[in-house]
């Protein structure tokens, strides 16, 4: 008995240890990035060649290769490779054409899978862009009551109507960012999105004017990226140029709609008017939550405003008879008024840091450069209703009546120009990125 116990405990124990073992744990698969090398460079438009080696211990499914930007967000579509066995040497080819790239140290991306778990790689990769260059310049004039045309200028200088929409204009921006063109009506007419190209509707908002009034009442690409949009019913709203989700709102004091918004570090800035009173003012809101900062009141009535520095606004406006460029402290509204033009300013555009063209009801065309030579007169117009400048060519673009001039901002000589039809309104150059 006693040996048949003895002989009953090293069955039991082995019956013990079979019953508690385990299958080996599925291990995360392996993937290195062979080639290129760690900080390759390319230059747009290229196909980066991108070699693995990845192994598992299961099998492998599936890899592939992507570009992020130093966000870890993919700036171009993905290639894949399916991949079997537990060991497998992949050469993917990924193209990377995108004109919407800028400059700058990107990383390469791989991942693989063995159908349940993944594991990557990360290299770094230098891009250099395709040079800026304009893609397009888009004018937009109204050649009769209630009717919107649309101009495009392309590359080769050859100017085209595009369409023409029954409504009147509440405002015109451009995101060359985001490729998007956004026309908004005014008492009537949709916010709309446009692709340039086709001019297919990317995303729109819809005009909800009952009373003749204008719903939308400013539209404005911001420096930070934003599109803003004032509204009849007394709120500033912020969209996403490229697919129209919001994230902002600010509600104005009673009364007063938005004319223009600028930003600046974490401030929207607005000139506002007071739709009964007509009194403006120059308001401030914080972009992540839409509460106003401070309210100031403006002694002009205003044309266009830029900042200037962090805490400082210019804004060129009209009072008496006479054209002005106001200095307005944003914290605080201290004001010092830094030119006089004795003519009104029909519009101004930056040109420079501290430089200016403004352009006066009479004609004469200056250049205002801010703390430095004041403003000199370079060129004889005709009135012109909007300025635009185009960072590639160098020139401000003059819409008056019936056509378009391309200005050199320096000399004020007349470098080219188009003609439409009906008094110009917007003109927006349209940039690769």
């Amino acid at each position: 008995m006693r040996y048949q116990q003895a002989l009953f405990l090293p069955v039991l124990f082995g019956v013990l240890l079979g019953g508690c073992r385990k299958d080996p744990a599925n291990e995360a698969p392996r993937i290195t990035i062979i080639t290129p090398a760690e900080n390759a460079s390319i230059t747009i438009p290229d196909t980066v060649v991108v070699t693995v080696e990845a192994s598992d211990d299961q099998g492998l499914s599936g890899i592939s290769v992507s570009l992020l930007d130093q966000n870890n967000i993919p700036v171009v579509d993905a290639v894949s490779a399916s991949a079997s066995g537990t060991s497998a040497t992949i050469t993917l080819a990924l193209p990377i054409s995108s004109e919407q790239l800028t400059s700058g140290t990107y990383k390469l991306f791989a991942t693989v899978s063995d159908g349940s778990l993944s594991g990557k790689d990360v290299q770094s990769l230098h891009v250099t862009a395709v040079p800026l260059r304009v893609r397009a310049v888009f004018t937009l004039s109204v050649p009769g009551s209630g009717i919107v045309a649309l101009y495009r200028t392309d590359s080769t200088g050859q100017t085209s109507l595009s369409t023409t929409w029954p409504t009147d204009l509440g405002g015109a921006a451009i995101s060359s960012a985001a490729q998007r063109l956004f026309i908004a009506g005014g008492s009537s007419g949709d916010l709309r999105a446009y692709h340039p190209d086709g001019l297919n509707i990317a995303w729109q908002r819809p005009n909800l004017s009952s009373i003749g009034a204008p719903w939308f009442t400013s539209v404005d690409l911001c420096a930070d990226g934003r599109l803003y949009v004032g509204y009849d019913d007394g709120t500033l709203r912020g969209f996403t140029p490229s697919n129209g989700t919001g994230g902002f709102t600010a509600t104005l004091p009673a009364q007063f709609r938005t004319e223009q918004a600028i930003t600046t570090g974490d401030l929207v800035v607005c000139t506002e008017r007071n739709f009964v009173t007509q009194e403006q003012r120059l308001s401030m809101y914080y972009q992540l939550s839409g509460a106003m900062q401070e309210t100031q009141p403006l002694n002009l009535t205003p044309v266009r405003a830029f900042i200037r520095g962090t805490d400082h606004a210019l804004i060129f406006g009209n009072r008496d008879g006479s054209g002005r460029a106001l200095e307005r402290t944003l914290s605080g509204g201290g004001t010092w008024e830094a030119y006089t033009w004795t003519s009104p300013i029909t519009a101004v555009e930056q040109v420079a840091f501290n430089t200016w063209v403004v352009a006066l009801a009479n004609g004469d065309l200056q250049r205002f450069t801010y703390g430095g030579t004041g403003s000199l007169s370079i060129a004889t117009t005709p009135v012109l209703n909007t300025l635009a400048y185009d960072a590639v060519n160098g020139w401000v673009y003059g819409g008056a009546d019936g056509q378009v001039l391309a200005i050199d901002p320096g000399t004020g000589t007349i470098a080219g120009g188009w003609t439409v039809n009906g008094e110009v309104r917007y003109v927006l150059p349209l940039l690769n990125r």
